[in-house]
């Protein structure tokens, strides 16, 4: 049985690789594009780089992501990421990114496990 649209959520770090061409980022991708999707914290975090100063760079970070659902930050959302804050001693963008997944039942996929592990029943992946 094929996995419904939006079963994994990215991280910023694999869109980060994705970018900077890392190969194992844009095999991982490619494999799973109809199943990602990602925070709209993630957006922001990877519009406020350096390399958007280039209007052509800024762009094609938009291009990218509009081929993925984009989880809102909504209510509901910022509730389950203020209590996994306090519960866990998170920082604030990794609980809303955490709520993001945790909050529509999906995968995180993130190189930086240290950040999520101790979230009560986040489901966790390492892409590569």
């Amino acid at each position: 049985m094929e996995e419904a649209k939006g079963s994994l959520v990215l991280d910023t770090d694999i869109f980060v690789d994705f970018f900077r061409g890392v190969g194992k980022a844009h095999s991982f991708i490619e494999a799973h594009a109809d199943e990602i999707s990602f925070s709209a914290l993630t957006e922001a975090e990877l519009l406020s780089g350096a390399v958007c100063s280039d209007p052509r760079e800024w762009e094609r970070v938009l291009h990218i992501l509009a081929q993925f659902d984009k989880i809102p930050i909504d209510n509901p959302l910022v509730q389950i990421a203020g209590d996994f804050r306090r519960n866990y001693k998170i920082a604030m963008p990794d609980a809303l990114i955490a709520a993001s997944a945790f909050s529509s039942g999906a995968v995180l996929v993130t190189r930086n496990v240290r950040d999520f592990e101790k979230i009560e029943g986040l489901k966790l992946q390492v892409p590569y």
